[in-house]
């Protein structure tokens, strides 16, 4: 099995871990939960995102991050789930947008 290979399935549990955790409203903030989450994040930080994909996934982690702030709890039948699965997404994406950013950093100060 290839780097980015692991690296897919890893985002791919990851996506899977938000919907499954939050269809069980006990498991939000659990510390393992979000402990399976972060290390998932930090897998996809170091493995999983490419020199060409370092903007955009920052861009879409600052605009997924930002959209949990929403009231998406205040939604009709759906929207404490929805809540749920942006907390958990989040709680995914941050550790692998913090990796992304600081290797993106660490590219640009080795450049000058």
């Amino acid at each position: 099995m290839t780097i980015q290979r692991l690296g897919a399935y890893a985002f791919l549990i990851g996506i899977l871990f938000s919907i499954v955790f939050a269809i069980f409203p006990s498991l939000t903030g659990v510390t393992w939960v979000t402990l399976i989450l972060l290390l998932l994040g930090i897998l996809i930080g170091l493995l999983n995102i490419e020199d060409k994909d370092i903007i955009p996934f920052l861009l879409a982690a600052i605009v997924l991050i930002a959209t949990s702030a929403t009231p998406l709890g205040t939604l009709p039948l759906v929207g404490a789930f929805l809540h749920r699965v942006v907390v958990n997404f989040v709680s995914f994406v941050s550790p692998a947008a913090l990796i992304v950013s600081i290797v993106a950093i660490l590219r640009i100060a080795n450049s000058k």
